[in-house]
């Protein structure tokens, strides 16, 4: 019960950081890059069981440190970093695989369940920068900082926050406001499209 309970608190403040961290104020250069990786090439990219990550000692979604990690300490000198986008939905989040011996590998165990195959872009255009003296790594592309994501509507996502911020300041739990908000813009989708 008390793994649950762990893991709950840790999908809740997940939840939380996604919601904030994807409710950034939107700008030209976002518009402009995220409409230049769309026609990047894609590649399939295998995720191993979760299980079997964590046992490696890979982190939950922290997949630049992971891939940065392995490929720092491949003694073979096989594996290689590869930073691009992950498509979710119509948006673009910034990721991390390796490359193996000519193969796409994602390292990083989910707490919800995800695919074990997916689409992956990879962007050649990012580059990491060490902040902090050396502390924390920055992506930039083309000289600009980028964001952990590219939206294609970030207003839907301004507004998903503060609908997300009133349900669970109405008493929701924090998961509960997720899903309500999931099923009302599944929902405003659909009929949308009709």
């Amino acid at each position: 019960m008390a793994a649950r309970t762990t893991e709950n608190i840790k999908l809740a403040d997940l939840i939380r950081q996604n919601v904030e961290s994807m409710a950034f104020p939107p700008s030209e250069i976002e518009a402009a890059t995220y409409e230049e990786v769309s026609a990047l090439p894609r590649v399939v990219v295998s995720r191993p069981p979760a299980e079997e990550l964590l046992a490696t000692g890979f982190v939950h979604y922290d997949c630049h440190r992971n891939c940065g990690e392995q490929a720092a300490n491949d003694p073979d000198g096989n594996s290689r970093q590869v930073t691009g986008w992950l498509p979710h939905g119509e948006d673009l989040i910034l990721h991390s695989v390796v490359m193996i011996e000519n193969q796409w590998i994602c390292l990083t165990p989910q707490l919800v369940p995800a695919p074990n195959r997916f689409e992956f872009i990879p962007d050649p255009h990012l580059e990491w920068r060490n902040a902090d003296g050396g502390a924390t790594r920055t992506a930039f592309r083309h000289g600009n900082e980028v964001p952990k994501a590219l939206r294609r509507d970030p207003g839907h996502h301004i507004r998903m926050r503060d609908e997300f911020q009133a349900l669970v300041a109405r008493g929701h739990s924090v998961i509960e406001a997720r899903n309500l908000i999931a099923t009302s813009a599944f929902r405003r989708s659909k009929v949308g499209s009709e």
